[in-house]
Formats: C-alpha cells, sequence, structure tokens
C-alpha cells in the first residue's frame, strides 16, 4: 500500500528542499513557526515536529530566544563529516553516500544548482526505496578511508571529476559504487548527452544567422567541457564557421561576468553570440552585457546549458539545453540499485541521458539579420 505523507512531512520535505538548494542558506534563521504554519495551512504542533526531524537531520538547530537556524557546517558537526543527512526511519533499510569534488570558491557544501538538483532528485528516489542519502565533498586531503571505515555505507554514488584514489578505495572496499556526470571504465557510468545537446544549440544559433561565436567553458579537466566543446567545434565545421573566440571560466557566474566584460571590451569584431557551457556562467555573461549597455537578444545573443530552474527566470529567460537532471538523477540511482542487488553485474558502462534543445528569449537573429 502507498504511504500518504503525514502534514509534518510534507512541511519537513518543503524545508529540506529549500536548504539542499540553497534558499535556505546555512547559518540563516528560517521563518517563525507561525509565518512557516501559515505557508503550509497546518498549526504549530505540525510545525514544530517537521522541525524536529530537521534538527534529528542535522540540518538546523534550534536558539532558545532566537529561532531555527540552519546549520549544515560547523554548527552542527565536524565540517569534514557528512553535510547532509537523512537518518533512518521506518521502512529504511540501508545507506547510499553522494560525493562529489568541492567548489572553487565555497567547500563542503553544494553551491552549484546542477549539484543541488541532482542530489534532490537523487535523495528522493532514494528514499523512496528505503534508503537514506548522504552527501559530502572530497578533496585531495580528506581521509576518505577513515570515512568508509566510519560510516557503512551500501552503496557510493560519485560526482564529475572525484579523484581516481577515492573511486579505487570503494572499489577495493567492495562497496557498489557508479559515477554521475563523469565516466570512468571502472564502474558505470552516467552522463547528459553533452555533445548531441551542445550540437543542437550550435545549430540552432547558425540558423538564425550567427556566426562569429564566443564560447565561455567551463574547467578543462571536466569530460563535462570537453565534450560540449566537442559538439560546438563539430557544429562549427559542419557549417564552416570560424574557430571561435574561447575564454575559460569555473563554472560559477562571478567568474564568467568578469570574463565575459573582458572578452566583450577587447574583441574585434565582437561575436554575435555568447555561449556558455553551464546556466551559471550564462547568467555572469548576462550580467556583464548588460553592464556594458549591450541588449540581450537584440544586440547579442546568449545561450547555456542544464536547464537549471534559474534559468526560467533570468531577465531575459535563457535559451539553453535541457540535461534532464531528474532522469539522470533515475538512471543512476536505478544503476547503483542493480549493483546492490548483483554484485559485479556491471563493472563497465557508458550511458547516455538525452538532451533537449529549450528556446526562450535570449537568442535571437544577430542585428544584421534581424528584421
Amino acid at each position: 500500500m502507498a504511504h500518504t505523507k503525514l502534514l509534518y512531512e510534507v512541511v519537513y520535505d518543503a524545508i529540506k528542499a529549500k536548504i539542499i538548494s540553497g534558499a535556505y542558506q546555512d547559518g540563516e534563521l528560517l521563518p517563525s513557526e507561525r509565518e512557516i504554519g501559515e505557508e503550509h495551512d497546518v498549526d504549530r504542533s505540525t510545525v514544530r515536529k517537521a522541525l524536529q526531524l530537521l534538527v534529528d537531520d542535522r540540518l538546523v538547530i534550534k536558539l532558545a530566544g532566537i529561532g531555527t537556524k540552519v546549520c549544515r557546517d560547523s554548527e552542527c558537526r565536524d565540517s569534514k563529516e557528512i553535510a547532509v543527512e537523512s537518518r533512518p526511519r521506518n521502512g529504511t533499510h540501508g545507506s547510499i553516500g553522494f560525493f562529489l569534488p568541492p567548489s572553487v570558491h565555497r567547500r563542503d557544501r553544494i553551491s552549484q544548482p546542477f549539484y543541488s538538483s541532482l542530489f534532490y532528485h537523487t535523495e528522493r528516489e532514494c528514499r523512496s526505496n528505503g534508503y537514506a542519502c548522504f552527501y559530502s565533498t572530497l578533496d585531495e586531503h580528506d581521509d576518505f578511508q577513515q570515512m568508509l571505515q566510519r560510516q557503512h555505507f551500501d552503496g557510493i554514488i560519485f560526482v564529475s571529476n572525484t579523484a581516481e584514489k577515492f573511486i579505487q578505495m570503494a572499489i577495493d572496499a567492495k562497496i557498489p559504487c557508479v559515477l554521475v556526470n563523469e565516466y570512468n571504465p571502472k564502474l558505470p557510468s552516467y552522463l547528459p548527452d553533452n555533445t548531441n545537446g551542445m550540437i543542437m544549440m550550435c545549430d540552432h544559433l547558425i540558423g538564425l544567422g550567427h556566426r562569429k561565436f564566443a564560447l565561455v567553458t567551463g574547467i578543462n579537466t571536466y569530460l563535462t567541457t570537453r565534450e560540449r566543446y566537442i559538439g560546438c567545434m563539430y557544429a562549427f565545421s559542419k557549417h564552416h564557421i570560424d574557430e571561435p573566440c574561447v575564454a575559460s571560466c569555473d563554472w560559477e557566474p562571478d567568474t564568467a561576468y568578469r570574463i565575459t566584460k573582458e572578452l566583450l571590451e577587447t574583441s574585434d569584431p565582437m561575436p554575435t553570440a555568447i555561449i556558455g557551457f553551464n546556466d551559471n556562467i550564462a547568467i555572469g555573461c548576462l550580467r556583464a552585457a548588460s553592464e556594458l549597455g549591450l541588449r540581450v537578444p537584440q544586440d547579442i545573443s546568449i545561450v547555456g546549458f542544464d536547464d537549471i530552474e534559474q534559468s526560467r527566470y533570468a531577465i531575459p529567460s535563457l535559451t539553453t539545453v535541457h540535461s534532464n537532471i531528474r532522469e539522470l538523477a533515475l538512471a543512476t540511482v536505478q544503476g547503483l540499485f542493480l549493483q546492490i542487488q548483483h554484485p559485479g553485474a556491471l563493472t563497465s558502462l557508458k550511458s547516455y541521458v538525452p538532451s533537449s534543445l529549450m528556446i526562450r528569449e535570449s537568442a535571437a537573429p544577430p542585428p544584421s539579420k534581424a528584421s
């Protein structure tokens, strides 16, 4: 029989999702119990039960006379321990680790919208199958071996360019594991279709009449960057487009803003279209263009990749490639459960989740082609 969620569980899920996505930042006070109750149309006893679950999950702390504070880092635990925890409750019979590399600028938290969305869908799928899901960042100096000894994991999901030594430690410990958003021949790997997604985007822009491009790429060591670059260059070669101007970024909007501003001030001739290698980058590009007095898309088109939620609310709304993050999470979790149920069933697999084009407001014919 399907489980019908109680009201306090619904409130708990809603607040937790906002914490994971960054809508409630670390160190920020949550709305009052009265405000939460009004928002969800529940009484205060229901709110208190939801908040207690968040305390149990070590996502918040209650401060007497002050309120309830988000505390995903040092105030709740050692900063190198698991940062988000869904504690096993009724029906939960295992735990899954979700490990990703740290952000360039912010450690020990999911700072990029792509990762927060990926974890959100992964955690929901794990929980619906009776597994608690934990996440933590891993960098070169972490004692992952000790972490594996301290915490029992039934399975592990590694994300992006996790260090090879950590993957090998999990394999040596015979822990079922998979990789998402990157490829490693030692374990099943699940990726968005970066190359074809970018070919579709470039074909669209070229069809609008663009011939002068700039690429603001991600970190060069990421397979995501390399595959999206291959997609661009394939499309440009197919349509006999000149080499684009290329600037490397670190996936963050503030860096993309600075790089794009310099690029636009120094390029001659100026590109008519900028392709950001993710939506975070494209949003930074939008700000740079606006500050230089350029209208998007009338003077210059700017596009992204991933279709994060913020892309729909950018001004103008962002033309982008939909990475199917939810489907990517589902495929990854299903692949991991297959490993758990049938150890060694898959030792090497590279699986792509199809991408699709999302046409919105930020791309239009270049000025010379516009009517």
